[in-house]
């Protein structure tokens, strides 16, 4: 018996792994809420560039290939203000208080950006610091 659930463990770990970081979201929906300038404001790729793989400065983290669920979290915490960030709070909060992201602009944008390989970041020194 003992045998019998250890060995049926072991089969079913690596897919319940797989699924827990599953994007959740639609990976092309994903990629056109990225890439769209909404009025009055700016591109997640103004910043993030070339589907997360760039930033336009050293202070701009690279999402690409960061986990679907820490993505999620954070757009949910920086459009709740649990997050304070002035370049991000504006992006995904509008000042009448309605939400520029809806859930699914955000599991989709997750979603997108968990698809991409990840990129190693290394810091360049020469590039300008945002304050």
């Amino acid at each position: 018996m003992r045998f019998a659930v250890l060995t049926a463990s072991l089969l079913l770990a690596p897919g319940i792994a797989l699924a827990i970081g599953a994007p959740r979201g639609d990976i092309a929906a994903g990629k056109a809420r990225f890439e769209l300038t909404p009025a009055g404001g700016q591109s997640c790729a103004s910043c993030h560039l070339k589907s997360g793989t760039e930033a336009i400065d050293g202070n701009t983290p690279l999402l690409a290939g960061q986990y679907a669920d820490y993505l999620a979290m954070t757009l949910e915490k920086y459009r709740s203000g649990a997050r304070v960030n002035v370049l991000m709070n504006a992006q995904v909060d509008a000042e009448d208080g309605t939400n520029k992201l809806s859930d699914a602009d955000i599991a989709n944008i997750a979603a997108y950006l968990a698809a991409q390989p990840p990129v190693l970041h290394v810091y360049d020194h020469s590039l300008p610091k945002r304050r």
